[in-house]
């Protein structure tokens, strides 16, 4: 039987054979057996399964270090360690070592004393602790990892100051559904009820923007950190809050048998399934709506067969570009942000005799996509949760696994797909929707010509990230993404000087691929102080500014409110100069040949470099 597999209270007797006999472990190994405990100390007497509270109390001494072996063999684990004295784990330790099992690889934060212990286990469970310049940029690392991994981000902070720069990023797990988990520090708990200096209910500070916070235990914090872990992975994934007191996160806590929650598959209704499949064979013009819930099924393969199939062309939201290649023919792009782009998308989603929505999550897109179909249309819904946002409704809803409904529709395709929007028609819609956008100054350069222009020069495996701003959503429609999660945004919470951060992450995680960040001057600088970790770590980023010294999207807004410009200067430094200042390289671009010609040369380079592309933002006006 695997790890995973394990039943909840047996434990392994001889030759890893399955059993909650007390005698045959005894027999075994020689020493009193406690059935979900495991060895008690020589002397000591074994406890029915019932009344046993937790692993190895009063009994035997464990060492981190050889954790694994007591989740992979229990009595063998615990019987090595009393033979050997090792010390039994500390709460800090537990939380170390369930995060490696669950594949981190890095933690991200800026430490206080109340989270020293965390930072040695982190270190001798292999786990690797970035510091950061603010708890804002660790958190935006954290997310970004989580995002390109698909493993639990850890964001750690200390009490006070550091917990309350936590919330933005936290709010920004939340909304673009990423797993993380966030350790906060804090003082004593003999000390808690009396103490006042950074004392705040940190619990409470948290618990509207996590989907669960705790303080752990100083006994049974083992299934507080796997609940925690298993909540934040679990549909729709987002963060979960560890508090973890000092005398708490030193304490000696005995750890249980790994816990493996079983993962709930629901299969759609055969009934449904065979309602939809009947809405295919007949639709001439279906449409389908792809968002995250694709990705964090793991349904990308599921998907690409299901539109061959079938022959539905597909739209996605900006997260999900890539899911699958975005230069695959029945692809029509991105949307979600763009009144222009939204535009000519409406008239197709209109048009359709069949809309599919798959993974969509709304909280990508604008308000304008509220009731976008009136009651009439066939609609289906597939997503890993049932529809309670209510943005839009659809005839059949199917709230699971993706992947499984997928799967099952495709096995219902005819042989031959059928014949409906040719390639020629699914070009002219791609032709529209490449004319709205791509828009070019009479001189000087243009954002539409920056990204382009990245494009062409950057390789298909480049992971991207892009900030917020009139400059994301022109990129969304002309960046293309040929695998899911490289384009990496903050889109739910939209939340401005995620770029950078995320590009840090990115190029931490992934050392051999190009990483391009793409920003404004104004996200910038919130989180400038990280370009430091950019020469510490010896990351070659490539970092695009989108100068233009005004908040665009704001500026554009007031004057469409008919205001007068008010508070959208932004003032910024010489960022080339800045970048040198920083171990990096610096230059300044203002047409689409110096761009072309300094992204070469920043993709050669040892160093990271930061390239100020000097816009004229006129273009937004038509964008927008």
């Amino acid at each position: 039987m695997s790890r995973a597999g394990w039943p909840r209270g047996l434990i392994y007797g001889k030759r890893g054979k399955i059993t909650d006999d007390v005698a045959v472990c005894q027999a075994s190994l020689g020493l009193p057996i406690c059935g979900r405990c495991g060895p008690v100390a020589p002397g000591g007497s074994a406890e029915p399964l019932s009344r046993c509270g937790s692993v190895l109390q009063n009994c035997a001494t464990i060492d981190t270090t050889h954790l694994y072996d007591l989740y992979e063999n229990p009595a063998a684990g615990a019987a090595a360690a009393l033979n050997e004295g090792r010390p039994v784990p500390k709460t800090a330790d537990i939380i170390a070592q369930a995060l490696k099992e669950e594949g981190v690889r890095c933690a991200f934060g800026i430490p206080g004393g109340e989270v020293l212990e965390l930072l040695e286990a982190f270190r001798k469970a292999g786990i690797r602790f970035v510091l950061t310049k603010q708890e804002l940029g660790a958190g935006f690392m954290a997310d970004a990892s989580y995002q390109l991994t698909g493993k639990p981000g850890v964001l750690v902070a200390t009490l006070g100051p550091g917990i309350t720069n936590t919330a933005t990023a936290v709010a920004q797990a939340l909304l673009d559904r990423s797993a993380m988990i966030v350790i906060t520090g804090e003082i004593a708990t003999s000390l808690k009820a009396v103490y006042t200096h950074q004392i705040i209910d940190q619990e409470a500070l948290l618990r509207p923007i996590v989907k669960w916070s705790t303080t752990l235990a100083a006994q049974g914090a083992f299934g507080q950190v796997r609940k925690g872990i298993s909540l934040a992975c679990a549909p729709m994934p987002g963060p979960v809050h560890f508090n973890v007191p000092t005398d708490v996160a030193g304490a000696q806590q005995g750890a249980a048998g790994r816990f493996a929650p079983a993962r709930v598959t629901v299969q759609p209704k055969a009934r449904d399934m065979s309602r939809i499949a009947s809405w295919l064979r007949s639709a001439k013009r279906p449409l389908a709506l792809v968002g995250i819930g694709v990705q964090l099924d793991d349904a990308a393969q599921e998907l690409r067969k299901f539109v061959e199939k079938w022959r539905v062309p597909f739209i996605t939201t900006y997260k999900a570009k890539g899911v699958v290649p975005e230069d695959h023919s029945l692809c029509i792009g991105g949307t979600g942000l763009s009144p222009v782009v939204d535009k000519i998308h409406m008239a197709h989603v209109d048009d359709a005799d069949l809309v599919l929505t798959i993974g969509f999550d709304p909280v990508e897109l604008r308000s304008d996509w509220m009731n976008p179909w009136d009651g009439n249309k066939r609609t289906v819904n597939i997503d890993l949760v049932p529809n309670t946002h209510h943005v839009f409704r659809s005839a059949i809803e199917c709230a699971g696994s993706v992947a499984g409904a997928l799967r099952v529709l495709t096995a219902k395709a005819p042989l031959r797909a059928p014949r409906r929007r040719t390639d020629a028609e699914l070009d002219r819609y791609r032709a529209t929707l490449r004319a709205a956008v791509a828009h070019r100054p009479a001189t000087g350069l243009g954002p539409y010509q920056v990204a382009s222009t990245l494009r062409e020069v950057f390789p298909r495996d480049t992971i991207a990230t892009i900030d917020t701003g009139s400059h994301r959503i022109l990129i969304n429609h002309v960046w293309r993404s040929y695998e899911p999660r490289r384009l990496l945004q903050s889109n739910g919470l939209g939340s401005m000087g995620y770029a950078l951060p995320a590009a840090i992450a990115a190029k931490l995680l992934f050392p051999k691929r190009p990483v391009l960040a793409m920003m404004g001057e104004a996200g910038l600088d919130m989180v400038i102080g990280e370009m430091a970790l950019l020469d510490k770590h010896k990351l070659p980023v490539v970092v695009v500014v989108f100068r233009d010294d005004t908040l665009s999207l704001i500026k554009l807004k007031q004057e469409r409110m008919k205001l007068p410009e008010t508070g959208v200067a932004t003032g910024s430094p010489d960022y080339a100069l800045l970048a040198k200042a920083y171990g990096g390289n610096g230059v300044a671009v203002q047409s689409p040949a110096e761009l072309r010609k300094a992204a070469r040369a920043a993709l050669r380079s040892p160093r990271f470099t930061l390239i100020e592309a000097r816009i004229d933002p006129a273009e937004y006006r038509r964008q927008m």
